[in-house]
């Protein structure tokens, strides 16, 4: 097997550990966006992704009471509120 061996000063060290733990934080702030886990409100394919379940098993929790807020036509669900919801069949 061929090795290669790269010697760094300690403050190259230390920019590369800067430069690496700054690229992981914002590729999970961007994960974080993607998924809507900033969002207090989701769309229901957000939910989905929030719950990792798939949107048959989203309508199913909805006709056992899986609480939804809908204004003109329009339906959220709150973060806060599902986390409770499911916590009591914890």
């Amino acid at each position: 097997m061929n090795e290669l061996t790269i010697l760094l000063s300690d403050t190259q060290k230390q920019r590369l550990q800067e430069a690496t733990h700054k690229l992981l934080e914002n590729e999970i702030t961007q994960f974080q966006i993607d998924l809507g886990l900033n969002n207090r409100y989701l769309k229901k394919h957000q939910l989905c992704q929030y719950l990792n379940l798939s949107n048959n098993t989203i309508d199913k929790l909805i006709t056992v009471g899986l609480p939804r807020i809908s204004i003109n036509g329009i339906v959220l669900y709150d973060k806060l509120e599902i986390d409770n919801w499911l916590k009591k069949y914890a």
